[in-house]
């Protein structure tokens, strides 16, 4: 599946006969739901990888290949401390919830985190044992508990009367500590005129780059945020550099390497525009579902923040004036 196998595990018909006790056994590793591999030797040299370690790794030649030849990403990580430490000490070794930068696809590695085990088999005499690698992806139980405390947080400081700044980037910060493609968040808020943006929390962003378009206006063709406060609707640009919504805007964003960048409004239940939240990288991309679910979880949680700020800012007012 991955490439020519080994001399040492060719089979021949009659054993590859999928009715026949080791046809069954492959068939069983190529199909099972959990992540599989053995390697062997000093160097980690792929023996077997099922289809499930395959969609893990980005589907890459794998057999009769080393590690470091395969995935020269991993080579500096805890996945190969973890191979070396297995072969030599002959020990199981188990890591609940482990991260792992590999390149699925493009140039950009993508953390993922993997309940694994590390089994060392049998070794000759003097030789690092092999190892079979088994586990199963948890990345997904890993952002959402990451994501369900920093929201209680985001709530706690809004309860709390934090300045709005600090709150919305904590906000941001969800995103941002969750993404696997190194995602950079901004929210701006809609001026009292209706017609103007102005900077909210953009706690990974250039400062130069928000200095510049603080106070920008929206309208039709405004860039993502300016476009989508005007059409008080999500506007996607995957690509900056060729999207006309970005004409005048994008000699401001492309020397600080904003490549895409997509922007939702943040409303409230009656359909008033408060302000926008944007999402941009440094690469042309179009976006997930994931990334599509997370932006409702922010602009929801962003309309009740920043409308009772607002309510409280009005509050204060009258008391003034009373």
């Amino acid at each position: 599946m991955f490439g020519v196998m080994p001399e040492r595990v060719i089979l021949d018909s009659a054993q590859m006969n999928p009715g026949s006790e080791l046809g069954q056994l492959k068939r069983m590793f190529e199909l099972a739901p959990g992540f599989a591999a053995l390697l062997e030797g000093d160097d980690h040299r792929f023996v077997m990888a099922n289809a499930a370690f395959g969609d893990l790794v980005g589907r890459r030649e794998l057999v009769g290949r080393t590690l470091a030849e395969a995935l020269p990403e991993l080579a500096s990580q805890e996945f190969t401390a973890l191979l070396d430490a297995a072969a030599i000490s002959g020990g199981a070794l188990v890591e609940p919830k482990m991260s792992m930068r590999v390149i699925r696809s493009g140039d950009m590695a993508e953390e993922l985190f993997v309940s694994i085990v590390f089994q060392p088999l049998t070794s000759v005499a003097g030789k690092p044992a092999d190892v079979f690698v088994q586990g199963h992806e948890v990345t997904g139980d890993q952002r959402n508990e990451t994501i369900r405390a920093a929201h209680n947080k985001v709530l706690e400081l809004a309860i709390g009367d934090s300045p709005l700044e600090r709150t919305l980037g904590e906000l941001i910060g969800i995103v941002e500590a969750t993404s696997s493609t190194g995602v950079l968040g901004s929210i701006l808020l809609l001026d009292q005129d209706g017609k103007h943006l102005r900077h909210g929390a953009a706690p990974s962003l250039p400062p130069e780059y928000m200095a510049a378009i603080d106070g920008a206006e929206i309208g039709p063709v405004a860039g993502s945020c300016g476009t989508a406060a005007y059409r008080g609707e999500p506007v996607f640009v995957t690509d900056i550099a060729t999207d006309p919504l970005w004409a005048v805007y994008k000699a401001v964003a492309l020397p600080h390497g904003l490549q895409s960048c997509w922007s939702t409004p943040i409303m409230t239940r009656g359909g008033q525009v408060l302000g926008t939240f944007a999402m941009y990288h440094h690469e042309p991309r179009e976006p997930t579902v994931r990334d599509l679910t997370l932006v409702d979880l922010v602009t929801q949680t962003a309309a009740l923040v920043i409308d009772r700020e607002r309510a409280q800012i009005a509050l204060r007012n009258v008391g003034a004036v009373v």
